[in-house]
Protein backbone atom coordinates (compact mmCIF):
# COMPACT_ATOMS: atom_id res chain seq x y z
CA UNK A 1 0.00 0.00 0.00
CA UNK A 2 3.08 2.36 0.56
CA UNK A 3 3.98 1.66 -2.30
CA UNK A 4 1.42 2.46 -4.02
CA UNK A 5 1.46 5.86 -2.52
CA UNK A 6 4.95 6.77 -3.20
CA UNK A 7 4.37 5.87 -6.63
CA UNK A 8 1.26 7.93 -7.07
CA UNK A 9 2.73 10.78 -4.99
CA UNK A 10 6.34 10.75 -7.06
CA UNK A 11 3.79 11.45 -10.35
CA UNK A 12 2.09 14.14 -8.55
CA UNK A 13 5.14 16.07 -8.03
CA UNK A 14 6.50 15.74 -11.59
CA UNK A 15 3.53 17.21 -12.44
CA UNK A 16 3.33 19.87 -9.77
CA UNK A 17 6.86 21.29 -9.74
CA UNK A 18 8.37 20.46 -13.87
CA UNK A 19 9.16 23.72 -15.13
CA UNK A 20 7.93 25.77 -17.82
CA UNK A 21 8.55 24.34 -21.44
CA UNK A 22 9.84 27.50 -23.95
CA UNK A 23 7.41 28.06 -26.85
CA UNK A 24 10.78 27.50 -29.03
CA UNK A 25 14.44 28.89 -29.72
CA UNK A 26 13.71 32.52 -30.20
CA UNK A 27 10.87 33.52 -28.22
CA UNK A 28 9.71 37.30 -28.65
CA UNK A 29 10.68 39.90 -25.90
CA UNK A 30 8.39 42.26 -24.38
CA UNK A 31 11.02 45.08 -25.53
CA UNK A 32 11.18 43.65 -29.33
CA UNK A 33 7.62 43.56 -29.23
CA UNK A 34 7.33 47.19 -28.30
CA UNK A 35 10.22 48.40 -31.06
CA UNK A 36 7.84 46.10 -33.43
CA UNK A 37 4.81 48.41 -32.84
CA UNK A 38 6.69 51.16 -32.34
CA UNK A 39 8.07 50.81 -35.88
CA UNK A 40 5.01 49.39 -37.95
CA UNK A 41 1.69 50.48 -35.85
CA UNK A 42 -0.14 52.21 -38.87
CA UNK A 43 -2.47 54.60 -36.09
CA UNK A 44 1.15 55.89 -35.54
CA UNK A 45 2.83 56.35 -38.40
CA UNK A 46 -0.74 58.32 -39.02
CA UNK A 47 -0.08 60.21 -36.12
CA UNK A 48 3.26 61.01 -37.40
CA UNK A 49 2.24 62.16 -40.70
CA UNK A 50 0.63 64.57 -39.32
CA UNK A 51 3.30 66.16 -37.27
CA UNK A 52 4.81 66.34 -40.62
CA UNK A 53 1.85 67.85 -42.21
CA UNK A 54 1.81 70.59 -39.14
CA UNK A 55 5.31 70.75 -39.71
CA UNK A 56 4.78 72.30 -43.77
CA UNK A 57 2.20 74.22 -42.18
CA UNK A 58 4.93 76.43 -40.88
CA UNK A 59 6.24 77.27 -43.86
CA UNK A 60 2.70 78.07 -45.63
CA UNK A 61 1.62 80.35 -42.92
CA UNK A 62 5.17 82.62 -43.45
CA UNK A 63 4.94 82.93 -46.71
CA UNK A 64 3.32 85.58 -48.65
CA UNK A 65 0.31 85.38 -51.09
CA UNK A 66 1.06 84.25 -54.42
CA UNK A 67 1.57 87.08 -56.94
CA UNK A 68 -0.07 87.89 -59.43
CA UNK A 69 0.85 88.53 -63.23
CA UNK A 70 -1.46 89.56 -66.08
CA UNK A 71 -2.33 91.28 -69.27
CA UNK A 72 -4.87 93.75 -70.87
CA UNK A 73 -5.72 94.93 -74.48
CA UNK A 74 -7.17 98.43 -74.00
CA UNK A 75 -9.96 99.18 -76.25
CA UNK A 76 -9.82 96.76 -78.80
CA UNK A 77 -12.14 97.71 -81.68
CA UNK A 78 -15.18 96.08 -82.06
CA UNK A 79 -14.92 95.00 -85.73
CA UNK A 80 -11.55 92.53 -84.90
CA UNK A 81 -10.21 90.28 -82.25
CA UNK A 82 -7.04 91.23 -83.32
CA UNK A 83 -5.09 92.04 -80.08
CA UNK A 84 -2.97 94.02 -82.34
CA UNK A 85 -5.01 96.79 -82.73
CA UNK A 86 -5.82 97.56 -79.03
CA UNK A 87 -4.50 101.23 -78.42
CA UNK A 88 -2.03 99.86 -75.33
CA UNK A 89 -1.51 96.81 -73.54
CA UNK A 90 -0.69 97.02 -70.07
CA UNK A 91 1.54 94.02 -68.56
CA UNK A 92 1.01 94.39 -64.73
CA UNK A 93 2.31 92.79 -61.65
CA UNK A 94 0.33 92.66 -58.23
CA UNK A 95 1.48 91.15 -54.73
CA UNK A 96 0.08 91.73 -51.83
CA UNK A 97 1.88 92.42 -48.57
CA UNK A 98 -0.09 92.01 -44.46
CA UNK A 99 1.02 95.10 -42.55
CA UNK A 100 4.53 94.00 -40.31
CA UNK A 101 3.68 91.66 -37.46
CA UNK A 102 1.18 89.76 -39.28
CA UNK A 103 2.85 87.05 -40.82
CA UNK A 104 5.06 86.55 -37.48
CA UNK A 105 1.93 85.91 -35.50
CA UNK A 106 0.76 83.19 -38.16
CA UNK A 107 4.28 81.65 -37.94
CA UNK A 108 4.02 81.81 -34.25
CA UNK A 109 0.37 80.03 -34.39
CA UNK A 110 1.87 77.85 -36.59
CA UNK A 111 4.68 76.55 -34.99
CA UNK A 112 2.60 76.06 -31.66
CA UNK A 113 0.68 73.77 -33.86
CA UNK A 114 3.84 71.57 -34.98
CA UNK A 115 4.71 71.65 -30.93
CA UNK A 116 1.20 70.08 -30.41
CA UNK A 117 1.52 68.08 -33.30
CA UNK A 118 4.84 66.47 -31.80
CA UNK A 119 3.57 66.10 -28.48
CA UNK A 120 0.23 64.47 -30.25
CA UNK A 121 2.43 62.02 -31.57
CA UNK A 122 4.52 61.69 -27.95
CA UNK A 123 1.42 60.89 -26.24
CA UNK A 124 0.66 58.26 -29.05
CA UNK A 125 3.75 56.47 -28.84
CA UNK A 126 3.47 55.54 -25.07
CA UNK A 127 -0.15 54.68 -25.24
CA UNK A 128 0.98 52.07 -27.68
CA UNK A 129 3.80 50.55 -26.38
CA UNK A 130 1.50 50.90 -23.13
CA UNK A 131 -1.27 49.25 -25.19
CA UNK A 132 1.36 46.56 -26.31
CA UNK A 133 2.69 45.70 -23.04
CA UNK A 134 -0.50 45.00 -21.53
CA UNK A 135 -1.07 42.80 -24.83
CA UNK A 136 1.58 41.17 -23.87
CA UNK A 137 0.93 40.54 -20.36
CA UNK A 138 -2.56 38.78 -21.08
CA UNK A 139 -0.40 36.46 -23.30
CA UNK A 140 2.09 35.59 -21.16
CA UNK A 141 -0.70 35.29 -18.71
CA UNK A 142 -2.90 33.04 -20.51
CA UNK A 143 0.30 30.53 -21.77
CA UNK A 144 1.49 30.41 -18.35
CA UNK A 145 -1.65 29.71 -16.80
CA UNK A 146 -2.42 27.07 -19.19
CA UNK A 147 0.71 25.71 -18.38
CA UNK A 148 -0.44 25.01 -15.32
CA UNK A 149 -3.60 23.85 -15.49
CA UNK A 150 -2.46 21.27 -17.84
CA UNK A 151 0.34 19.87 -15.63
CA UNK A 152 -2.75 19.54 -12.82
CA UNK A 153 -4.90 17.89 -15.25
CA UNK A 154 -2.55 15.20 -16.28
CA UNK A 155 -2.29 14.94 -13.17
CA UNK A 156 -5.47 14.38 -11.91
CA UNK A 157 -6.15 12.25 -15.27
CA UNK A 158 -3.34 10.14 -13.56
CA UNK A 159 -4.39 9.47 -10.64
CA UNK A 160 -8.07 8.73 -11.67
CA UNK A 161 -6.53 6.55 -14.28
CA UNK A 162 -4.77 4.59 -11.27
CA UNK A 163 -7.17 4.68 -8.65
CA UNK A 164 -9.76 3.27 -11.47
CA UNK A 165 -7.65 0.66 -12.02
CA UNK A 166 -6.87 -0.36 -8.38
CA UNK A 167 -10.37 -0.10 -7.16
CA UNK A 168 -11.76 -2.04 -10.84
CA UNK A 169 -9.45 -4.40 -9.71
CA UNK A 170 -10.93 -5.15 -6.46
CA UNK A 171 -14.26 -4.57 -7.73
CA UNK A 172 -15.23 -1.30 -5.45
CA UNK A 173 -16.46 2.16 -6.20
CA UNK A 174 -13.74 4.67 -5.62
CA UNK A 175 -14.75 8.40 -4.38
CA UNK A 176 -11.03 9.12 -4.83
CA UNK A 177 -11.17 7.64 -8.57
CA UNK A 178 -14.43 10.15 -8.87
CA UNK A 179 -13.18 12.89 -7.11
CA UNK A 180 -9.88 13.25 -9.09
CA UNK A 181 -12.12 12.91 -12.64
CA UNK A 182 -14.34 16.05 -11.42
CA UNK A 183 -10.98 17.67 -10.90
CA UNK A 184 -9.88 17.01 -14.07
CA UNK A 185 -13.23 17.50 -15.84
CA UNK A 186 -13.42 20.99 -14.29
CA UNK A 187 -9.64 21.78 -15.34
CA UNK A 188 -11.01 21.21 -18.93
CA UNK A 189 -13.41 23.52 -19.12
CA UNK A 190 -11.05 25.90 -17.31
CA UNK A 191 -8.55 25.47 -20.10
CA UNK A 192 -10.93 26.16 -22.66
CA UNK A 193 -11.79 29.49 -21.61
CA UNK A 194 -7.85 30.81 -21.09
CA UNK A 195 -7.42 29.49 -24.67
CA UNK A 196 -10.16 31.76 -26.00
CA UNK A 197 -7.97 34.71 -23.69
CA UNK A 198 -5.24 33.35 -24.83
CA UNK A 199 -6.16 33.85 -28.85
CA UNK A 200 -7.63 37.18 -27.89
CA UNK A 201 -4.28 38.35 -26.54
CA UNK A 202 -2.19 36.88 -29.38
CA UNK A 203 -4.25 38.56 -32.14
CA UNK A 204 -3.98 41.95 -30.32
CA UNK A 205 -0.72 41.96 -29.73
CA UNK A 206 -0.22 40.99 -33.82
CA UNK A 207 -2.42 44.10 -34.77
CA UNK A 208 -0.62 46.28 -32.65
CA UNK A 209 2.61 44.78 -34.46
CA UNK A 210 0.97 44.99 -37.55
CA UNK A 211 1.59 41.53 -38.23
CA UNK A 212 -1.32 38.93 -39.23
CA UNK A 213 -4.10 38.39 -36.02
CA UNK A 214 -3.62 34.61 -36.52
CA UNK A 215 0.14 34.58 -36.51
CA UNK A 216 1.42 32.30 -33.64
CA UNK A 217 3.54 34.05 -31.02
CA UNK A 218 5.84 32.26 -28.47
CA UNK A 219 6.91 34.92 -26.02
CA UNK A 220 9.59 35.36 -23.50
CA UNK A 221 9.33 35.34 -19.88
CA UNK A 222 8.77 38.87 -18.01
CA UNK A 223 11.63 40.97 -16.57
CA UNK A 224 11.86 41.04 -12.66
CA UNK A 225 11.64 44.39 -11.56
CA UNK A 226 12.94 44.47 -8.11
CA UNK A 227 14.80 47.55 -7.66
CA UNK A 228 13.31 50.50 -5.68
CA UNK A 229 10.68 53.32 -7.57
CA UNK A 230 11.13 56.95 -7.43
CA UNK A 231 8.12 58.33 -4.74
CA UNK A 232 5.17 60.29 -5.86
CA UNK A 233 5.93 63.27 -5.31
CA UNK A 234 9.02 62.79 -8.30
CA UNK A 235 6.81 61.17 -10.50
CA UNK A 236 4.14 63.86 -9.91
CA UNK A 237 6.96 66.83 -10.48
CA UNK A 238 7.64 64.76 -14.28
CA UNK A 239 4.43 64.64 -14.50
CA UNK A 240 3.89 68.39 -14.70
CA UNK A 241 7.02 69.26 -16.75
CA UNK A 242 7.07 66.61 -18.98
CA UNK A 243 3.64 64.62 -19.91
CA UNK A 244 2.55 64.62 -23.54
CA UNK A 245 -0.85 65.25 -23.07
CA UNK A 246 -0.01 68.57 -20.60
CA UNK A 247 2.57 70.07 -23.40
CA UNK A 248 -0.39 69.39 -26.49
CA UNK A 249 -2.79 71.37 -24.30
CA UNK A 250 0.59 74.19 -23.73
CA UNK A 251 1.36 74.49 -27.31
CA UNK A 252 -2.36 74.82 -28.14
CA UNK A 253 -2.74 77.67 -25.66
CA UNK A 254 0.39 78.94 -27.04
CA UNK A 255 -0.67 78.37 -30.89
CA UNK A 256 -4.61 80.16 -29.66
CA UNK A 257 -2.21 83.24 -27.90
CA UNK A 258 -0.65 83.89 -31.64
CA UNK A 259 -4.00 83.09 -33.33
CA UNK A 260 -5.37 86.15 -30.97
CA UNK A 261 -2.27 88.31 -31.66
CA UNK A 262 -3.15 87.92 -35.39
CA UNK A 263 -6.75 88.87 -35.28
CA UNK A 264 -6.05 91.63 -33.32
CA UNK A 265 -3.92 92.96 -35.95
CA UNK A 266 -6.04 92.28 -38.98
CA UNK A 267 -8.79 94.15 -37.59
CA UNK A 268 -7.27 97.60 -36.96
CA UNK A 269 -4.10 97.07 -39.50
CA UNK A 270 -4.19 97.72 -43.01
CA UNK A 271 -2.78 95.02 -45.83
CA UNK A 272 -0.87 96.74 -48.87
CA UNK A 273 -1.23 95.90 -52.29
CA UNK A 274 1.22 97.15 -54.76
CA UNK A 275 0.24 96.97 -58.81
CA UNK A 276 3.23 97.96 -61.71
CA UNK A 277 2.28 98.01 -64.77
CA UNK A 278 4.48 98.53 -67.82
CA UNK A 279 2.43 99.87 -71.05
CA UNK A 280 3.03 99.14 -74.48
CA UNK A 281 1.58 102.10 -76.63
CA UNK A 282 1.23 101.01 -80.25
CA UNK A 283 2.74 104.86 -82.16
CA UNK A 284 4.02 106.01 -78.81
CA UNK A 285 6.58 106.22 -76.65
CA UNK A 286 6.08 102.63 -73.51
CA UNK A 287 4.68 103.99 -70.20
CA UNK A 288 5.14 102.52 -66.68
CA UNK A 289 2.05 103.05 -63.95
CA UNK A 290 2.30 101.95 -60.55
CA UNK A 291 -0.75 101.87 -57.79
CA UNK A 292 -0.67 100.97 -54.04
CA UNK A 293 -4.06 100.15 -52.37
CA UNK A 294 -4.73 99.78 -48.83
CA UNK A 295 -8.32 98.15 -47.33
CA UNK A 296 -10.24 99.17 -44.47
CA UNK A 297 -10.11 96.72 -42.28
CA UNK A 298 -12.29 98.20 -39.32
CA UNK A 299 -15.03 99.31 -41.81
CA UNK A 300 -17.03 95.74 -41.42
CA UNK A 301 -17.78 93.42 -38.68
CA UNK A 302 -16.17 90.82 -40.18
CA UNK A 303 -12.44 90.71 -38.31
CA UNK A 304 -14.03 92.21 -35.14
CA UNK A 305 -16.08 89.38 -34.78
CA UNK A 306 -12.74 87.10 -35.88
CA UNK A 307 -11.21 88.60 -33.30
CA UNK A 308 -14.13 87.69 -30.61
CA UNK A 309 -13.55 84.08 -31.97
CA UNK A 310 -9.87 84.25 -31.42
CA UNK A 311 -10.39 85.13 -27.92
CA UNK A 312 -12.93 82.50 -26.96
CA UNK A 313 -10.57 79.82 -28.58
CA UNK A 314 -7.67 81.04 -26.54
CA UNK A 315 -10.17 81.16 -23.21
CA UNK A 316 -11.05 77.68 -24.27
CA UNK A 317 -7.68 76.36 -24.58
CA UNK A 318 -6.84 77.93 -21.26
CA UNK A 319 -9.39 76.11 -19.50
CA UNK A 320 -8.87 72.59 -21.80
CA UNK A 321 -4.51 73.43 -19.83
CA UNK A 322 -6.35 73.67 -16.42
CA UNK A 323 -8.81 70.53 -16.94
CA UNK A 324 -5.76 68.47 -19.00
CA UNK A 325 -3.63 69.30 -15.65
CA UNK A 326 -6.43 67.88 -13.14
CA UNK A 327 -6.89 64.86 -15.05
CA UNK A 328 -2.88 63.93 -15.37
CA UNK A 329 -2.76 64.48 -11.82
CA UNK A 330 -5.80 61.91 -11.10
CA UNK A 331 -4.87 59.79 -13.45
CA UNK A 332 -1.17 59.43 -11.59
CA UNK A 333 -2.56 59.60 -7.92
CA UNK A 334 -4.80 56.21 -8.95
CA UNK A 335 -1.93 54.57 -10.91
CA UNK A 336 0.27 55.25 -8.44
CA UNK A 337 -2.06 53.78 -5.98
CA UNK A 338 -2.56 50.77 -7.93
CA UNK A 339 1.08 50.12 -8.98
CA UNK A 340 1.88 49.76 -4.92
CA UNK A 341 -1.30 47.42 -3.85
CA UNK A 342 -0.29 45.52 -6.72
CA UNK A 343 3.86 45.74 -5.45
CA UNK A 344 2.61 44.72 -2.32
CA UNK A 345 0.12 41.84 -3.28
CA UNK A 346 2.81 39.95 -5.40
CA UNK A 347 4.90 40.95 -2.47
CA UNK A 348 3.04 38.95 -0.09
CA UNK A 349 2.04 35.96 -2.69
CA UNK A 350 6.15 35.20 -3.45
CA UNK A 351 7.27 35.70 0.06
CA UNK A 352 4.54 34.08 2.05
CA UNK A 353 1.46 32.38 0.60
CA UNK A 354 3.33 30.68 -1.68
CA UNK A 355 6.08 29.63 0.44
CA UNK A 356 3.84 28.60 2.83
CA UNK A 357 1.56 26.12 0.73
CA UNK A 358 4.64 24.72 -0.13
CA UNK A 359 5.38 23.92 3.06
CA UNK A 360 1.97 22.35 3.65
CA UNK A 361 2.68 20.53 -0.01
CA UNK A 362 5.50 18.69 2.19
CA UNK A 363 3.41 17.99 4.82
CA UNK A 364 0.71 16.65 2.81
CA UNK A 365 3.72 14.15 1.45
CA UNK A 366 4.62 12.97 4.30
CA UNK A 367 1.48 12.29 5.11
CA UNK A 368 0.08 10.79 2.56
CA UNK A 369 3.46 8.65 2.64
CA UNK A 370 2.92 7.32 5.64
CA UNK A 371 -0.69 6.82 5.41
CA UNK A 372 -1.84 9.75 8.07
CA UNK A 373 -4.26 11.17 5.47
CA UNK A 374 -6.50 10.69 2.87
CA UNK A 375 -6.66 10.61 -1.02
CA UNK A 376 -9.26 13.47 -0.90
CA UNK A 377 -6.98 15.44 1.27
CA UNK A 378 -3.96 15.08 -0.81
CA UNK A 379 -5.75 15.94 -3.32
CA UNK A 380 -7.15 19.12 -2.27
CA UNK A 381 -4.04 19.92 -1.07
CA UNK A 382 -2.14 19.62 -4.50
CA UNK A 383 -4.98 21.96 -5.91
CA UNK A 384 -4.54 24.64 -3.51
CA UNK A 385 -0.83 24.99 -3.84
CA UNK A 386 -1.97 24.94 -7.74
CA UNK A 387 -3.97 27.48 -7.42
CA UNK A 388 -1.49 29.79 -5.18
CA UNK A 389 0.77 29.50 -8.10
CA UNK A 390 -1.88 30.61 -10.30
CA UNK A 391 -2.27 33.70 -8.18
CA UNK A 392 1.23 34.61 -7.24
CA UNK A 393 1.43 34.50 -11.59
CA UNK A 394 -1.43 37.01 -11.96
CA UNK A 395 -0.15 39.13 -9.36
CA UNK A 396 3.19 38.83 -11.00
CA UNK A 397 1.22 40.09 -14.21
CA UNK A 398 -0.71 42.34 -12.27
CA UNK A 399 2.37 44.20 -11.16
CA UNK A 400 3.87 44.68 -14.54
CA UNK A 401 0.28 45.75 -16.03
CA UNK A 402 0.26 48.25 -13.13
CA UNK A 403 4.05 49.38 -14.07
CA UNK A 404 3.16 49.86 -17.69
CA UNK A 405 -0.18 52.19 -16.20
CA UNK A 406 2.36 54.52 -14.39
CA UNK A 407 4.35 54.66 -17.45
CA UNK A 408 1.39 56.28 -18.65
CA UNK A 409 0.21 58.16 -15.89
CA UNK A 410 3.73 60.13 -15.72
CA UNK A 411 3.80 60.54 -19.56
CA UNK A 412 7.41 58.33 -20.51
CA UNK A 413 8.82 55.16 -19.82
CA UNK A 414 10.83 55.61 -17.14
CA UNK A 415 12.13 52.04 -16.56
CA UNK A 416 15.11 52.55 -18.95
CA UNK A 417 16.64 54.62 -16.84
CA UNK A 418 15.97 53.30 -13.48
CA UNK A 419 17.17 50.10 -14.54
CA UNK A 420 20.53 52.27 -15.82
CA UNK A 421 21.04 53.72 -11.88
CA UNK A 422 19.38 51.30 -9.92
Amino acid sequence: MFLFRKIIFALCIVHLVMPMAAWGDEPLTLDQAVVEALQENPALKAKEANANAAKAQIGVAKSLDDPMVGVEFYQVPLNTVAVDQAMDINYSVIQKFPFPGKRGAKKKAAESEFRSELSGYDAKKLATQVQTEHAFHELYLADKSLKLIRELKILFANLAASEGARYTTEKKTSQDFLKSKSEKERLESEAALLDAERSKAEAMLNILRHKNPNEPVAIADLPRHEHPFPNYEAFEEQVLKRHPELKMAQNKLAASESNTSFAKREASLPDIQIRGTYVQRFGQIDAWTAEAMINIPFLWEKNRKSLEEARAKEHQAKQELLSQQDQRLAALKEAYARFESNKKSYAIYKTKVLPNLSIAMKAAQSAYETGNTSFIDFIDTAREYKKAQLETLKAFVDYHSAISDLKYAVGEDFMPALMRHP
